[in-house]
């Protein structure tokens, strides 16, 4: 594993388990040290028998003693053996729980750049499935590694007591089955990365399918996704078929180095006995010493591929802990907005501004000042850079210092939390959860509106009289993204949220392409009344005809502003491109 990565996962979660670890090592090393007295009251039960025949004068209380000593550890040994994994294995789970939970807050935290470098359904294996595989290994893999250490030392221990060079012979096809080991490890951990990595692209290609499966079946795609999922779960397969090879070849190799070992033991061994160096006794002690010693170094197979599980894991899970923060990513990020102060000034100073992933210029020396309570709208071709001008005011993007300000702060100098508290942002995309009708009109609110606040805010989104003919009314059930409600009713009860919120700054991302002209005038009107400085983009002409202002973005920067109707007679081509944008409107 990375150390640094190891080290860092270790203080978060492994470090405060360390009484839960050392109890369990205790009882192990209690249980294999009982494992070893066994084997010493078995050699004294058969040497006594062996010499009592030979006498003709077997001891029948010395040896009712011994099998009641053998079976009254053999209790001994259970018990103390599942303390031992319940010792060890609880803090797998608790590691699990905790790492999860500290991984799922700080992703709420995280930069939008984050997000971008990855599929979600590749974030829900890392999350899922990795996180499980280093429960395994600190679970399990302690048990078996602590097992492997206890019995080696102690047993071996015992052997050299019976004799030297026949322990020293036992072992070696144990020596070969290190060297093997050596070898085949670094193969072992390059499958699977890929399996794992694998396993991630089809979950996220499984829930990009499962999300938009309306879209694919509409357009009759879904042979065309059935072959997608084909591939990327045929990748998985060859992946884990090369694990898998891997692992038949390992095991039974293994058990025959093993089985070579107790092999040597008996031919060797006998030799011993035949020439009166060591007793039967002492070779029924070997014996079972061995078997001890066999089935853990077996296991190294096991640990081995649980080893490497986890140390991808592990690296597939780092860039949760090594991406910055957002409120991380700018020194001096925390000051709050001044609160009282409705509506807001926005002022952009030579913008410049492209996306992490790509050097394309989104604009050039943007400048723009936006007086108190005014309402702009933007316009613009796609790929213009009129959602891009929302991310960066949000702070999903973060402009370069310098050149975005609200109410003289530049925008890297607030806090981003008490920045987007101010800031209402409604998508042409409803974003609704499958909750009530009042969680989700107090989605991202500090405490749950009365009946009254959320008749206002309905009534001014024109959705009032359709929540009032529910028989639940507010305390309805949506569903998953609200399947429960036809599409206007959706994108209604989203802007009712603007409302109850009553936003500093108010920014519009296209969310009127589908109303009917008189609920879009409806709308508008209402949303003056928030007394907020809003920002509207927009393709259709009727929206930004009431705009106080409007924004025609072309070629990264402001091609030209002014009322609307100024701008189509300067600028016949804007009509056109308006017109490209439009969609078949149905009304709300």
């Amino acid at each position: 594993m990375s150390q640094t990565g190891l080290r860092r996962f270790s203080k978060l979660f492994v470090l405060e388990l360390w009484p839960w670890y050392l109890g369990g090592a205790l009882c192990l090393a209690v249980t294999n040290i009982i494992s070893l007295e066994i084997p010493q009251l078995a050699k004294a039960l058969v040497n006594h028998l062996h010499e009592g025949v030979k006498a003709s004068a077997v001891d029948a209380s010395r040896l009712e003693y011994l099998a009641l000593a053998i079976i009254g550890l053999g209790l001994a040994q259970i018990f103390v053996r599942s303390s031992s994994r319940i010792l060890i294995f609880w803090p797998g789970r608790k590691l699990e729980a905790s790492s999860k939970s500290y991984i799922f807050r700080r992703v709420m935290r995280l930069p939008q750049i984050f997000f971008d470098r990855y599929g979600m359904g590749d974030l829900i294996s890392r999350f899922a499935n990795d996180i499980g595989q280093l429960r395994i290994f600190f679970a399990f893999g302690v048990l078996q590694i602590l097992n492997l250490i206890f019995i080696s030392v102690f047993t071996l221990y015992q052997m050299l007591q019976v004799h030297r060079l026949l322990t020293l012979s036992s072992l070696v096809p144990i020596i070969i089955m290190l060297v093997i080991t050596r070898i085949i490890m670094p193969r072992m951990q390059a499958f699977t990365r890929k399996n794992q990595e694998a396993v991630g692209l089809l979950t996220n290609r499984v829930t990009e399918t499962f999300t938009n499966i309306h879209v694919i079946q509409t357009n009759a795609s879904e042979r065309s996704f059935q072959k997608l999922i084909a591939e990327e779960n045929e990748k998985v397969y060859a992946t884990d078929m090369k694990v898998l090879l891997l692992r038949t070849l390992f095991f039974p190799l293994m058990t025959a180095l093993t089985g070579l070992s107790q092999l040597i033991v008996l031919f060797y061994g006998g030799i011993l006995v035949t020439s009166g160096k060591i007793s039967i006794g002492d070779i029924l002690a070997f014996n079972i010493y061995l078997s001890y010693l066999a089935f853990p170094l077996t296991s190294i197979g096991i640990i081995i591929s649980v080893y490497q599980r986890s140390k991808t894991a592990l690296e597939r899970i780092d860039p949760f802990f090594t991406q910055t923060l957002e409120s991380q990513e700018h020194a001096g990020g925390d000051r709050p907005l001044p609160t009282a102060v409705k509506p807001m000034q926005l002022l952009i100073q030579d913008l410049h501004f492209h996306y992490p992933s790509s050097e394309h210029q989104v604009f050039t020396g943007i400048r723009l000042e936006l007086p108190k309570g005014e309402m702009l709208g933007v316009c613009g071709a796609v790929g213009s850079g009129k959602s891009t001008l929302f991310h960066l005011l949000t702070r999903l993007y973060n402009p370069p210092r310098g050149t975005i300000f609200f109410e003289g702060q530049d925008i890297l100098d607030l806090d981003p939390q008490d920045l987007r508290e101010s800031i209402s942002y409604a998508l042409q995309k409803v974003h609704l959860f499958s909750a009530s009708i009042r969680d989700n009109l107090a989605f991202g609110m500090k405490r749950i509106p009365s009946d009254e606040e959320l008749t206002q805010a309905t009534r001014a989104a024109q959705v009032y009289n359709e929540i009032e003919s529910f028989p639940e009314k507010w305390n309805t059930e949506i569903g998953e993204k609200g399947l429960r409600l036809s599409g206007g009713q959706k994108q209604r009860l989203a802007l009712a949220r603007l409302f109850l919120r009553k936003p500093q700054i108010l920014l519009l991302d296209d969310v009127l392409s589908a109303v009917d002209n008189l609920t879009e005038a409806r709308l508008i009107q209402e949303f003056r009344k928030l007394n907020c400085t809003m920002i509207i983009n927009s393709h259709r002409s009727s929206v930004l005809e009431l705009c106080d202002r409007v924004l025609y973005l072309k070629e990264g920067r402001i091609f030209d502003q002014g009322p609307f109707k100024d701008l189509i007679l300067r600028h016949p081509e804007l009509q056109e491109e308006i017109h490209e944008q439009a969609t078949p409107e149905t009304a709300l």
